[in-house]
């Protein structure tokens, strides 16, 4: 039988707060001999210690994510399905960001005068991505899923787990245009690893959906 699974992604939002400290410097000051305002504010200027950095963990982190929500119907049963898909980045140099990534789907499966089925996907992997242009992004994943499927035995259909590797490539679009804050994101991804099992049926092709922030 046909496996039945739910590929979601649409709405997760996260938000980091970053903090600058800021230092002043208090010296003696004459009014009498610099009345000049942007020289006032020279002299306040504290020089930066050596050693001190402007790195910030927060600064190079960015989050997304979504929720998928389905309906469908067939000769004989009806399904709805459910799914979360949060991912975190950290960007590493330039445009290039690393990170996790989970998803988890729910699937409800109803067959007139059989029963009703229960079903759960899990995905865990780890990405990367660089940026080409603007929000214009490659995306390279690896990672394990471990999904559940019916197979139909004499009056009824039998739950069956099984546990396979993800191997996806694609191209993607953030509507942010890399320049942080919130932003929508489009992409499409292909697992290498079912295009090449000849003896599955599942589509290799996936298509993405979320929304981001700080990317």
């Amino acid at each position: 039988m046909k496996q039945i699974r739910f590929f979601s992604v649409l709405i997760f939002l996260v938000m980091g707060l970053t903090g600058i400290p800021k230092a002043f410097a208090q010296e003696s000051f004459s009014l009498a001999s610099h009345t000049d305002y942007d020289y006032f504010k020279k002299k306040k200027k504290k020089k930066k210690k050596k050693g001190d950095s402007d790195y910030s963990f927060k600064d190079h982190l960015w989050f997304g994510g979504g929720i998928g929500l389905g309906f469908g119907s067939g000769f004989g049963y009806s399904q709805f399905a459910f799914g979360v898909s949060p991912m975190a980045g950290y960007k590493i140099i330039g445009p290039l960001s690393v990170g996790p990534r989970i998803s988890i789907d729910y699937s409800s499966v109803k067959y007139t005068g059989v029963g009703t089925y229960n079903l759960f996907d899990v995905e865990l992997s780890a990405f990367a991505r660089v940026k080409i242009f603007k929000g214009l992004f490659v995306q390279g994943e690896l990672g394990t899923v471990t999904d559940q499927y019916l197979e139909p035995d004499i009056n009824k259909y039998v739950k069956v787990k099984r546990t396979r590797p993800a191997q996806y490539v694609g191209l993607g679009y953030n509507f942010s245009n890399g320049e942080g804050g919130f932003g929508q994101e489009i992409a499409i991804m292909y697992d290498f690893y079912v295009g090449n099992d000849v003896n599955s049926y599942e589509n290799p092709w996936q298509y993405r959906f979320a929304i981001t922030f700080g990317f």
